[in-house]
């Protein structure tokens, strides 16, 4: 079994996709990944490895900056047609390689993609910001947060409204 090792680190400003996608956002100073190209028992061609990243996210709670570790394996084969994903292992996800050279940043790209949270946020507290009053985030409403023990009823409106007048 032949196999081609490569352990370096991309060149800032190289993740282009990924760059567009996370728009105020980035990738930290270096992407650094290993990657083993060769074939496994059954003769399909696999890339196996690791990327490691820091993305440079915003908070969706307060706005402010937020860096996201990111340490994610790399377990691929590279597949030739759609159908030939149906054979695969479940530990490894189908490439679909369509020309004859492959370019390593487009699989770390995706990988760092798939890394980032659909809703970046600091852990739970730990935000800069103050919560505003009535925050879906910090599950507390305004007067609950004061300490208040009267809770107003959104629907006390509607009751009134089906009493007859003459009461």
């Amino acid at each position: 079994m032949r196999r081609l090792n490569a352990a370096v680190d991309a060149p800032e400003g190289a993740a282009r996709r990924i760059d567009s996608a996370l728009a105020d956002s980035a990738i930290g100073d270096t992407v650094g990944y290993e990657l083993q190209f060769g074939r496994d028992r059954e003769g399909r061609c696999i890339v196996t490895g690791r990327v490691r990243a820091t993305l440079r996210l915003l908070c969706q709670r307060c706005l402010d900056p937020l860096e996201v570790p990111v340490d994610a394996r790399i377990e691929l084969a590279l597949i030739r047609r759609d159908e030939d994903a149906l054979d695969l292992p479940e530990h490894l996800d189908p490439w679909l390689v369509n020309e004859e050279r492959l370019d390593p940043l487009d699989i770390l790209e995706d990988e760092l993609l798939l890394a980032v949270p659909v809703v970046p946020r600091h852990p739970r507290g730990s935000c800069a910001s103050v919560p505003v009053e009535g925050d879906a985030a910090s599950g507390q409403t305004g007067a609950a947060q004061a300490g208040s023990e009267t809770r107003r009823r959104p629907f006390e409106i509607l009751s009134a409204l089906k009493r007859p007048r003459g009461e």
